[in-house]
């Protein structure tokens, strides 16, 4: 039976033939990573064609993507003249829009179903989302850019009204070869001689300097190598055994072969904290609807996960 094409896959290849990077592109769409391999894979299959190459080196276009991807183009904006003509004018312009900032350091799929469920329980409005860290969230609130931030705890917010949502710890991520692959619980103590790759300071120097407390508390100085950005590079090196992470138990959906995730007997004292952000004299009911709904969300979530 042949294949054939929708929309959606050609929205997905056009976002990640403008990134040229599946991380980016997922958090782009508001999708995981795995969804949006499978939506490239079968467009590929109806078009009988490879459009992307990926490796080590990163993804490229082929000769066929580079073709495909003027058409794909074209399809799309073709497709929103033709709803375009069937709406009222000015209609979606008019729309009442909250501006959402997303932390990139938890699992994007956390929020996957809030998105369509707001818009569904408050018709009429909208949400444009924005993944990116939480210092930059917090930099965009405070300069009117966004309305809403969800970010990582602890950072600093002074100045803004933070409800707490849930709590991720952290596990260890090892090479499946390491000589701890087999335990199903670590110390991060029993890692110490390994290299840890772990991010800069400045991309969040509240959190930063909280887990230095932490190490230092309980002895634990490894070796520090630059985290790369990007989750599938990263798990390339540790699946080559070049060291360790420490990640967010979330990132569970991120998988590959070669590594493995192990809780850690100090995982709740790294936990990642989430929570949501907003101005302190923002009364907006759009904006207080919305921080509602997340907490809401998120509660039921917990309650799932402790039962």
């Amino acid at each position: 039976m042949t294949q054939q094409l929708n929309l959606r896959q050609l929205k997905y290849f056009v976002a990640v033939a403008e990134e040229l990077n599946f991380r980016r592109a997922a958090e782009r769409l508001f999708i995981t990573q795995p969804p949006l391999s499978r939506q490239i894979q079968m467009l590929e299959e109806a078009v009988g064609a490879r459009l992307l190459d990926r490796d080590r080196g990163g993804v490229r276009l082929t000769e066929a993507g580079e073709r495909f991807l003027a058409d794909a183009r074209a399809l799309l904006r073709e497709s929103e003249q033709v709803v375009r003509r069937f709406k009222p004018s000015g209609v979606a312009d008019k729309l009442p829009l909250l501006r959402v900032g997303i932390t990139t350091v938890v699992d994007v799929g956390l929020f996957a179903g809030i998105e369509p469920a707001f818009e569904q329980r408050f018709p009429g409005m909208r949400i444009s989302t924005k993944r990116q860290i939480s210092a930059h969230s917090i930099r965009d609130l405070n300069q009117d850019r966004i309305d809403i931030a969800v970010i990582g705890l602890p950072s600093r917010a002074d100045g803004l009204t933070v409800e707490p949502l849930f709590d991720d710890p952290m596990v260890a991520c090892i090479s499946s070869s390491h000589r701890l692959a087999k335990r199903q619980r670590v110390s991060i103590l029993d890692l110490g001689d390994d290299k840890l790759f772990w991010f800069e300071r400045k991309l969040n120097p509240v959190y930063y300097d909280y887990c230095e407390r932490i190490f230092e508390r309980v002895g634990f100085s490894p070796q520090r190598i630059r985290e790369p950005a990007d989750h599938h590079v990263l798990l390339g090196l540790i699946a080559e055994g070049q060291g360790f992470a420490l990640v967010p138990n979330s990132l569970h959906n991120v998988t590959r072969k070669g590594v493995t995730f192990k809780k850690i007997v100090e995982g709740d004292q790294l936990c990642i904290r989430v929570g949501v952000a907003y101005q302190a004299t923002n009364s907006d009911e759009q904006v207080q609807a919305l921080v509602s709904m997340l907490k809401e969300w998120f509660a039921a979530r917990n309650a799932r996960h402790e039962a």
